[in-house]
């Protein structure tokens, strides 16, 4: 005989007043993490300050400008590809590549940058001593 399983996805349809709400949203992580970020010297052309960890900062921070702006105004100002483009006065398949190349390029330093240091950490590095 099988024993038959209650479902525990229960769901009530809340409604709650409009200050709660804004409540809610205002505690939010994410939303507190924008704050932090507001809180911050990040401009259009500083997008690497958003970075706490060295790592991560210069690996921004080498990132060609115009890619850096773009991907500023993609993820810190949430604008969307029009506002961009109006912005940057650049076509949409300029900004779009723009904003591949820069997740490429960030990534690339990334990877290139821990590379660095894990060879500097186990002594790899050019023998110093010739």
């Amino acid at each position: 005989m099988k024993k038959q399983r209650k479902s525990k996805n229960h769901t009530k349809d809340i409604q709650l007043p409009n200050e709660k709400i804004k409540k809610l949203l205002a505690e939010n992580f994410y939303q507190r993490s924008i704050q932090k970020i507001n809180d911050l010297d990040v401009t259009i052309n500083h997008l690497e300050n958003i970075f706490a960890d060295e790592t991560y900062y210069l690996a921004m921070k080498i990132v060609p400008l115009l890619e850096r702006k773009v991907l500023y105004l993609s993820y810190v100002e949430n604008l969307r590809l029009n506002d961009i483009c109006k912005r940057l006065k650049l076509q949409k398949k300029e900004v779009i590549s723009l904003k591949n190349k820069g997740i490429i390029h960030f990534k690339n330093n990334l990877a290139t940058i821990v590379k660095a240091q894990k060879m500097k950490n186990k002594g790899g590095g050019i023998n110093e001593n010739k």
